[in-house]
Formats: structure tokens, sequence, C-alpha cells
């Protein structure tokens, strides 16, 4: 049995039967095992000396020191314990304080654990030595009902947990690896990925000495040592991306900072796939009106950098411009005008239905009030049923225009190179994609590894990768569509006529 085969056997048994805590269990044992002080938070119930007693059980013969309400003094042979857990933790005690102080400064081959239920920015503040605590495990007021449920059906009212003789840690055995675990190499992933944490904690005014950094560090070789690797990977730094950082407002900033650091480390290769996603529809919805559009030259001006249509509307007695831009003229969309404020206006909403009238709609609480009365009044979360207002022509200044057409040549050369550009970035993009989840996916089972947010970086790749299908469809979709559009397109031999006709 190697390494990797004994700790997953002893972390089966140390979690055996704590649903939904499992991770929170794994961590504190790890941290334990490298000698490294943490804090245990959990209201009383919450299952923590459970937790202690499932962790001393993985070592052979362990001498356990506990500290107290029934024993508060250090005895003289405190060097003989290697297991020193403080239960019900108080910094109102002054002799249980100073035993802290003592211990954490004075003896640092054997494990702390520190147990308690006040909150960790206020116990390790007024503690004195929260520049010694490696991490703070805060353990769930509440599990889940299916969590509970199962419980309950495996209770059999013996919490107790064995881990056979064969497979305990002796002391002998953790110091051999402790020295073995200061060996392995920092991956530079790795490395990239402490470092902007620790940019997160500068930037969000989070204390965190250098001590923690090689504590918290040398955790992270640790479980790279204990799956047999000599060098670490992206998935053991996942325990920095929850809650170890004591405050509660201090583990929301890293937390979320975390997962885009991970994100972005995993797509350091492919940054695009970091970038907003190409709108492969509206490529699609750009080349169908180049195609499906009349040749129709229509009066137009300049207006908020494009080219718009430009129309007047009475509301409330009042007349006011809205400006529609030409890219939705004989189109089935749904959108928003300009406003005169060069505002996208939200209280009125237009469609051309395939032609060249423009059919309105209006919020009905702008009937009496007006649109400017009420431009700072409108909510932007409020959903708006909008009211048919009426049909607006459009004036078309020639029909067949040469230079419409001429312009849609040149529309289509520029489309057709952007469609082969995002079709090579977003195939390459899907293929990339590809690569990293069958890496990331390498890495399941591994040792330690926080479950929830590794499924959670799966799903979202994966999401990413279907997301990238479904666009590279699309852009074949208006590049087959632009090609036969671009093949037939003749010039014909057609003289202008100007009208004030309106297209049906």
């Amino acid at each position: 049995m190697n390494l990797r085969q004994r700790f997953s056997e002893i972390l089966q048994i140390i979690t055996q039967n704590i649903p939904e805590r499992e991770y929170y269990v794994q961590l504190a044992f790890l941290t334990a095992l490298i000698q490294e002080p943490f804090y245990m938070y959990g209201r009383p119930g919450c299952g923590s000396s459970l937790f202690t007693r499932r962790i001393s059980s993985a070592f052979k013969n362990p001498k356990i020191l506990r500290l107290g309400k029934k024993q508060k003094q250090l005895p003289e042979n405190i060097t003989d314990f290697n297991i020193i857990i403080f239960e019900n933790f108080s910094p109102n005690d002054d002799e249980i304080k100073n035993a802290l102080q003592i211990i954490i400064h004075d003896h640092e081959k054997c494990s702390i654990i520190i147990l308690g239920d006040q909150k960790p920015e206020s116990i390790l503040s007024r503690s004195e030595v929260s520049d010694q605590i490696t991490l703070t495990i805060m353990l769930p007021d509440n599990i889940s009902s299916d969590a509970l449920c199962k419980l309950i059906q495996i209770h059999d009212g013996n919490s107790e947990v064995t881990v056979p003789p064969e497979l305990a840690i002796s002391a002998e055995e953790q110091a051999k690896w402790l020295t073995g675990i200061s060996k392995i190499t920092l991956s530079p992933d790795t490395l990239a990925v402490i470092g902007k944490v620790a940019e997160t904690c500068t930037n969000n005014c989070v204390y965190v000495p250098i001590r923690k950094w090689l504590a918290l560090s040398n955790m992270i070789k640790a479980i790279a040592f204990l799956n047999g690797r000599t060098e670490t990977k992206l998935i053991d730094t996942f325990f920095l991306g929850t809650s170890i950082w004591g405050r509660s407002a201090s583990n929301t900033a890293i937390s979320e900072s975390y997962r885009k650091i991970l994100m972005k480390q995993l797509y350091k290769n492919s940054p695009s796939l970091l970038e907003k996603p190409y709108d492969a529809d509206e490529l699609l919805m750009r080349v169908n009106h180049l195609v499906n559009s009349s040749n129709n030259l229509y009066e137009t001006k300049p207006f908020n950098g494009e080219k718009c249509l430009s129309y007047r509307i009475t509301v409330a007695g009042e007349s006011v411009p809205i400006y529609v831009p030409l890219k939705y003229i004989e189109t089935d969309l749904d959108f928003n005008p300009y406003n005169e404020l060069r505002q996208i206006e939200k209280r009125v909403l237009c469609n051309y239905h395939g032609t060249s009238n423009c059919t309105i709609s209006i919020d009905p609480q702008v009937r009496t009030r007006g649109l400017r009365s009420s431009v700072n009044q409108a909510s932007n979360n409020t959903p708006v049923k909008f009211e048919e207002f009426g049909s607006l022509p459009t004036y078309i200044l020639m029909e067949n225009a040469p230079e419409i057409i001429e312009q849609k040549k040149a529309d289509s050369a520029v489309l057709t190179d952007e469609i082969k550009v995002s079709l090579e970035r977003e195939t390459a993009n899907l293929v990339a994609l590809r690569n990293i989840y069958k890496e990331f996916n390498e890495s399941k089972d591994d040792l330690f590894c926080f479950t929830q947010m590794f499924n959670s970086v799966q799903e979202a790749i994966k999401t990413q990768f279907d997301s990238t299908a479904n666009t590279i469809k699309t852009i074949k979709k208006a590049g087959e569509t632009i090609a036969a559009f671009s093949s037939k397109f003749k010039t014909p031999n057609l003289v202008g006529k100007t009208q004030n006709q309106q297209k049906k």
C-alpha cells in the first residue's frame, strides 16, 4: 500500500457518517499533520469535539493534552505531548490564554487545536496570538435536509471510529513526512495563485504575516506530497478560497477573488476565454440583415456614433424625438431607441417587422407624464408591459441605390473576414477548453480535494465548452449564408429612383 492509498483509507474512516462536513475534517487533519495551529469555530453541538477525536484517532498512540474547564495549568512534562487541544477556549480566561501563548511560542513540534464558539475576528484578536494561528476552520451551523435525512438513517448512536494500527500515523513517520513535504516544489501556477491571493489581501486590508504565508504554502506542499507528487498543482490551493481567513469580511473578499484568480490561471494560455463571450447571434443577425434587406437608401443622420433614423412622437401633448439605429430597419427585432439625451430609452419599444415602417409601443405610465418629465423616474428593474402607440413611415431616398449595393459588397467582405477570424479563434478556444477539462478532471480523486469547488469549476469549464461549441455552429451558419450571398451577388443595371413611397 502506497502513501496515497493509506491516507485515502484514513480520510474515509475519520470522515465517516459526517455528511457535508467531510472537507472541514480533512482540512483540520492536514493542518494537524503538519503541526500548524488552527482555530475551529462552531456553535455548541456543531461537532467540533467529535472532529478532534476523529483527527486524534489517526495518530498512533497519541499523547493528548486537553486544556479547558477541567484542566487549566500546564504540566511540567509539556514536551511529552504531541497533540494539545484547547476546549471551549475563551480569551477572557487569563490562565488558559497564557497557556496558549506559551505553547504556541515555545512548543513548535506538536499539533495545536483550538476549539471555540466565539467568532474568529473576536477571539483571535483578543488572544494575542492571531498572527501565529495558521487558519480558521468555520463549521456551518446547519446541514441540508438531504444530508440530515442521510445522517438520521445511518446514525446508530455510536459516533466513534477506530483507525487500524497498521494505518495510524506514528511520530517517526510524521517527522519523516514533514521532511519530505519541505522538498516539494511549488509550481509556477501555484506561486501565481498565492501571489494574486496576497494582492487581494493587500487590496482588502487583510494583514497576513509572512509566517502564515509560509505555513499555508507548506499545506499546499503537503497536499501534493500525500498525493504522490513532487510538484504542486492548482487544485492543491483550493482551500485558500474557503473561509480560513478569520474575519467574515476577509473570507468573503478573498473567496470571491479566488475563483477569478483560479480561472485566470487555468486559462492563462488562452486569455480570450476570459473576455466577454463573442456574440455569434449578433453576427448572424447582421449577416441575415445584409442578405435579406432591400437596397433602399434611407434618410439618416449620425447619432451616438452610428447612422440613425429620426422620428418624432407626441406623448402627453409633448413632441419628442427618438433615434433608431439603421441596423434594425427591415428586421423583426424588438429594441429600444435612443432619446434626445443619447441614452437608451427603455420606456419605448420599436420593431420594423421586416418592413421600413417602425411600429412603436410605450410604457403606459408615460402616456400622462410624458417622456421628458419622467426620464429619471423609470426603474431599470421593473418589468414593463408595453402598449401599442403607433406606426411611423420611413422616408426612402432611392430604391436599389447603387451606393447601397456597393456598400453591401464591402460589408460582405468585412463580414467574411470577421467570420474567418472568429471561427479560428473560437475553434482554438474549444480545443483549449477540451484540454483544460481533461487535465483538470484527472485531479477529481485527489486527496484533500474540495469537491464542492472542484465540481463548480468543472461545470463552469463544461458550460463554456458547450457555449463555445454553439457559438461555432452559429458562426458556421453565418459563414454559409454570407458565402451563398456573395456568390450570387451581382450589381444590377438599375437607375436610381427617388420617391416617398413606403415598402409594404
